[in-house]
């Protein structure tokens, strides 16, 4: 069936997925606000992200959200289904020939820390790419030093740890970082 939907363009079909009090949607450049750009380019997020100044403006933003095709990368927004408010992301890129997405997430509204936002919302994610993207795998790419990030995949019973890098990537102090993977399979 996946096959088939993506010869009719249905795969690449916007995602929208309720969940535990969340809306997960592909964002459009109609969502882009002066608030989420704030929050975007703040160094919290930077930092747990190891990016370097974003210096997104409203039209960049929305330029850049307008480039995700949907079928081999996806920018979702994380919305609180009672106020409607953007409070968080996934990226996912997606290779499909060996069908395995890579997943970046982050909450960008402070006061949605600590909320359990991801853990409420990605088994949900994963069930839609899994059932309806055809992808088989899915990882993350955490930062050793993002503890609030390590505690989110730990604690979800489909990702694994599978590895750590060690000093992997640069800060942009130059210091050298280790990235810890941690993966979920579709088949367990």
């Amino acid at each position: 069936m996946v096959d088939a939907a993506r010869s009719t363009g249905l795969a690449s079909a916007p995602v929208h997925i309720e969940t535990n009090g969340y809306v997960l949607r592909s964002l459009t450049p109609a969502d882009v606000t002066p608030r989420f750009v704030e929050w975007l380019n703040g160094p919290g997020m930077l930092a747990g992200l190891n990016l370097a100044a974003l210096n997104f403006d409203l039209e960049g933003l929305r330029r850049f959200v307008a480039g995700f095709d949907g079928l081999h990368n996806h920018f979702i927004g994380i919305f609180d289904r009672e106020n409607g408010l953007l409070v968080g992301f996934y990226t996912i890129d997606v290779d499909l020939t060996h069908k395995v997405g890579n997943i970046t997430t982050g909450i960008g509204e402070t006061a949605y820390h600590g909320r359990g936002v991801l853990l409420a919302t990605i088994d949900a994610l994963l069930d839609h790419f899994y059932a309806y993207r055809d992808v088989e795998k899915m990882t993350g790419r955490i930062l050793a030093r993002n503890v609030r990030m390590i505690f989110n995949f730990q604690n979800d019973a489909r990702f694994k740890f599978e590895a750590k890098l060690r000093r992997e990537c640069r800060a942009a102090d130059g210091t050298r970082l280790d990235v810890l993977i941690f993966a979920s399979h579709k088949d367990g």
